[in-house]
């Protein structure tokens, strides 16, 4: 499994990290993007009534998270406490082996009452039957407190679901975003970046932004995508600009890549998207940023601008040798978006259902959520609102651009990853070192996806 860590902001926790885009089993924690997005922010009111307590005894809660992390973890139980006193909560804290041990629980039927879990893992547990489902605790038909989802921002909410059953309750997230060097721009003479571009405003800036020394080596580059530590191949970060053009990856019952992945409108898009490296030469290619030895190519102003996740946004608000600006992605066709997410699931074998519901629900839409939203994204409209998230000069384009988050292609199959994602980004690997013919390519990779799949 590939990990990819990234440098996490000093104003924030460094164990406080999303376990998404990739699985967290077998191994813990976060594996690819962590969402880690801002300093502590008071709140005020509770995002949703809570009745008074009618539930008791003791839930076991499990978490990949460790020291500082644990703070929200902290803050939330004891204010669960607070309004259910007669419930005792053991938090079972497990930065390292999470993924194993939690298998193993599974298997002997003894895993915690309520958990967190990477968007990785999320189909292959729905199918193994260890979540339990939510929507008669939702409704008010099990449980003690029902739960209005018009508190969520929908799209986010959504991804709670495997096949119109709701798993899973929002921990954090990230979609990705756009973020743009003003000093670089203004430099340059170019206009910045509305939420109008298009994907020929984005490629016209990239080559206007796209600078070259006496001797033709570039110095800087337009933009780096579709991350930040120098992956072109990562695929959540590639799924947007597929959806943008219309086109997608899989079908939604998740049993064929055939006429999905080899569409006329992906295959368009993943050849725009190999041509900001091959052709335009406006994006630096992983070569290119490992000959700088990992350096941040935006913050050193190497790249104009940087199409990755949020998890980077509080130390580029804080470097003053850059001014930084963000801005939804791009439009093509329509627009799309992708999106880094974990959760909280109650297991199915749980002995104090309602009491796990009651932590749940807390965590995930009252009080227990404003203390996750101090450190990370959160779908509760009402506390996003109040932090000042919609408006915010950085984080407003972030929330605006959250309605055109898709449903994450992963969880329609629990091996997705395995038969999809993993040849899609080897083939795309080879396209790019070896060349050839996208659309045979893309046919081929959905050919063997398909018996993957089927198997």
């Amino acid at each position: 499994m590939k990990k990819i860590f990234l440098v996490l902001s000093v104003l924030v926790v460094a164990g406080m990290a999303l376990a998404a885009c990739q699985s967290a089993t077998p191994t813990p924690a976060p594996t690819e993007a962590p969402v880690v997005t801002q300093a502590p922010v008071a709140t005020g009111a509770p995002a949703t009534e809570v009745p008074a307590p009618t539930v008791s005894g003791t839930i076991r809660v499990g978490s990949w998270d460790g020291a500082d992390a644990l703070k929200p973890w902290d803050e939330a139980i004891a204010s669960f406490k607070a309004a259910y006193p007669d419930v005792e909560v053991k938090l079972e804290s497990v930065p390292q082996g999470y993924g194993d041990k939690l298998l193993a629980e599974f298997a002997s039927g003894t895993a915690p009452d309520v958990f967190q879990v990477g968007d990785g893992d999320v189909a292959k547990f729905a199918a193994q039957g260890v979540f339990e489902p939510l929507d008669p605790y939702i409704s008010g038909e099990k449980g003690n407190d029902a739960l209005d989802t018009s508190v969520f921002v929908q799209a986010v909410a959504d991804i709670g679901k495997v096949s119109g059953t709701t798993y899973l309750l929002t921990k954090d997230f990230s979609p990705l975003v756009l973020y743009y060097n003003k000093n670089l721009f203004d430099a340059a003479g170019v206009a910045y970046p509305t939420a109008d571009w298009t994907w020929n405003d984005f490629l016209t800036a990239s080559q206007k932004l796209t600078v070259k020394d006496s001797s033709g080596a570039i110095t800087q580059w337009g933009i780096q995508l579709p991350d930040g530590w120098g992956d072109a191949y990562w695929s959540r970060g590639i799924w947007p600009i597929i959806y943008q053009n219309g086109g997608d990856v899989i079908s939604e019952d998740g049993k064929t890549t055939t006429g999905f992945l080899d569409s006329d409108a992906t295959v368009q898009a993943v050849q725009w998207y190999s041509d900001l490296f091959l052709k335009e030469k406006v994006a630096p290619t992983k070569a290119d940023v490992d000959a700088l030895a990992g350096a941040d190519l935006f913050a050193t102003g190497k790249v104009a601008m940087l199409w990755t996740g949020v998890w980077p946004l509080g130390d580029y608000i804080k470097n003053t040798d850059i001014k930084v600006g963000t801005v939804q992605l791009p439009q093509g066709t329509e627009r799309g978006n992708s999106i880094c997410w974990a959760g909280f699931a109650m297991y199915s074998k749980s002995e104090n259902k309602d009491a796990a519901w009651a932590f749940l629900r807390w965590i995930g839409a009252g009080d227990g959520a404003k203390s996750f939203a101090n450190y990370a994204l959160t779908d509760v409209k009402a506390i996003a609102d109040e932090q000042g998230k919609t408006t915010d000069e950085f984080y407003g384009p972030v929330m605006a651009d959250l309605d055109n988050v898709h449903p994450l292609p992963d969880f329609t199959n629990a091996k997705f990853g395995e038969c999809v994602a993993t040849p899609f980004q080897a083939a795309l690997e080879g396209y790019f070192t070896s060349g050839g013919e996208l659309k045979t390519i893309l046919t081929d990779v959905s050919t063997q996806a398909d018996a993957c799949l089927a198997k």
